[in-house]
C-alpha cells in the first residue's frame, strides 16, 4: 500500500509542475496580466475579456504553490504578485468593495455584477496570497469582501447566502452560467463560499467567522444534502425547496472532501467525525452512480442513472482528491485503488500529451472536444492543480 501512495503522490506532483508551467508560458502576458482565452492548441486571444473566476483561481493556484511548499519557485512568486497587482487595479470595486465580474483588455469593468460565487474565489484567493506572501492588504481585502457578503447576502430568515448583485450590493435575478438556473439559492455558491470562509478562517481565526462558518457547514449538511441519496441538490428557491432534481457527480465528490476539510478547520471532534461519515456515504453515491469502467466520471446524471456521459477535466481532478479522503478516512485501499484508477484515466485521456494541460472534455469513448479552449473565463489550474498539490500532500503523509 504505501507502494501505492508513493506512485500516486509521485505522479501527481509531476503533473502538477506541468501544469504550473503551461500556465507560465502558456496564458500570462508579459505585461503581468493573462490572457481571457487560449485556443487548445495554445494561441492565446489577445482581445478576449478577462474574468474575475479564472483571475482569482490563477491567483490562488500560483500563492497555494508557494505556501504549500509544492513550488515555492521565484517564478511563482512573481506569477502571484503580478496577479494581486492587476487584481486591485482590475477588478476591485473602490466605491462599493467587492469585485466586478469581467473586465476589457483595457482592464475597466464590462460586467459589474457582484455574483456571491465569484466574491468567494476573490476571499478565497485573498486569503491563500497573505498566507503565501504575509501581504497584510490580502487580509485586508479577504475581510472586507466577507464584511459584503454577510451585510448584503446572508439570508437572516431562511439560512444560507443569497446569490445575485448589482453593483451596488442589490438584490437581482441573475444566472451563474448559461447552464443554471436563476435560482435565489445554489449549491455551487454555497459549497465555494464555504471553501472561502475556511480559508479565511484558517489565517485570521476571528470569532464571528467561526460562528459562521459553522452556521454555513450546517446549512450545506442539512439543506443541500439529500439525507437519502447523500447527492447534493443544485438550486433553491430562498426558502430551500428544491428546484432541481439533476445531480453533479463531480460537485459530490468535490463537496465531499470540502466539507470534511471546514469541519477539521474549527477543532469540533463530534463535527469532525458526524461530517467525515457523512463524507464517505457521498462518496460511495458517487462510485455507484457515477464512475464509468475505466475510472472516468461522468458529468451529471437524475435518480440513479447518468444524462451526460461526458467526462468534463475537472470531476476527474475532485474525483482522485475525495477518493483519497475517503481512504484516509476508512483505511479501505478501495478508495485508494479507485483514485488511481481516476488518475490512470487522466492521464490516458484527459491530460493533453500533444499541447499540454487538460482538455476540457471527452466524450464517453475518450474523444477530446477540441474546439474547446484550454483557456477560457472558467477553464483555469484550479481544480487540476489543487488535486495534484492534494495527492501530494495527503499521500505524502500516507506513505511515510
Amino acid at each position: 500500500m504505501v507502494l501505492k501512495t508513493i506512485n500516486l503522490q509521485q505522479r501527481a506532483a509531476n503533473e502538477g509542475r506541468r501544469i504550473l508551467a503551461w500556465w507560465r508560458e502558456n496564458a500570462l502576458r508579459t505585461d503581468g496580466s493573462f490572457y481571457g482565452k487560449v485556443t487548445n492548441d495554445c494561441i492565446p486571444d489577445p482581445n478576449a475579456d478577462l474574468g474575475v473566476i479564472l483571475a482569482t483561481r490563477i491567483l490562488w493556484t500560483f500563492s497555494r504553490a508557494i505556501h504549500s511548499g509544492f513550488e515555492a519557485s521565484m517564478e511563482n512568486r512573481q506569477v502571484a504578485d503580478h496577479l494581486w497587482t492587476l487584481f486591485k487595479s482590475a477588478f476591485w470595486d473602490t466605491s462599493h468593495l467587492g469585485v466586478f465580474w469581467m473586465v476589457n483588455g483595457n482592464q475597466q469593468p464590462v460586467q459589474r455584477r457582484k455574483h456571491i460565487y465569484a466574491q468567494s474565489f476573490a476571499m478565497y484567493a485573498c486569503a491563500e496570497y497573505y498566507a503565501a506572501s504575509g501581504n497584510p492588504e490580502a487580509l485586508l481585502y479577504a475581510q472586507l469582501i466577507y464584511e459584503c457578503v454577510e451585510r448584503f447576502a446572508r439570508d437572516s430568515v431562511h439560512g444560507g447566502y443569497f446569490e445575485s448583485f448589482s453593483e451596488d450590493w442589490n438584490p437581482i435575478q441573475d444566472q451563474l452560467g448559461i447552464s443554471d438556473l436563476a435560482a435565489p439559492k445554489s449549491m455551487n455558491t454555497h459549497l465555494h463560499l464555504l471553501e472561502a470562509y475556511t480559508r479565511l478562517y484558517q489565517v485570521w481565526p476571528n470569532p464571528e467567522l467561526r460562528y459562521r462558518l459553522r452556521e454555513l457547514l450546517q446549512v450545506v449538511i442539512t439543506r443541500i444534502v439529500h439525507p437519502q441519496t447523500f447527492h447534493f441538490q443544485l438550486f433553491f428557491d430562498a426558502d430551500w425547496r428544491p428546484l432541481s432534481d439533476v445531480i453533479s457527480y463531480g460537485h459530490d465528490i468535490e463537496g465531499s472532501w470540502l466539507l470534511c476539510e471546514a469541519a477539521e478547520a474549527l477543532g469540533d471532534r463530534d463535527c469532525i467525525e458526524s461530517t467525515r461519515d457523512l463524507a464517505v456515504q457521498m462518496v460511495k453515491a458517487t462510485i455507484a452512480e457515477g464512475i464509468d469502467m475505466d475510472g472516468g466520471l461522468f458529468n451529471e446524471g437524475r435518480a440513479g442513472r447518468v444524462i451526460d456521459d461526458d467526462k468534463h477535466w475537472w470531476p476527474q481532478a475532485e474525483a482522485a482528491v475525495g477518493l483519497v479522503n475517503a481512504y484516509q478516512i476508512t483505511d479501505d485501499p478501495q478508495y485508494l485503488d479507485k483514485s488511481q484508477l481516476v488518475w490512470d484515466f487522466i492521464e490516458q485521456y484527459i491530460a493533453d500529451k500533444q499541447y499540454g494541460e487538460w482538455f476540457w472534455l471527452v466524450d464517453r469513448d475518450g474523444n477530446p472536444d477540441m474546439t474547446k479552449w484550454k483557456v477560457d473565463p472558467w477553464k483555469c489550474p484550479y481544480h487540476n492543480t489543487r488535486a495534484c498539490m492534494e495527492l501530494w500532500q495527503r499521500l505524502a503523509v500516507k506513505g511515510e
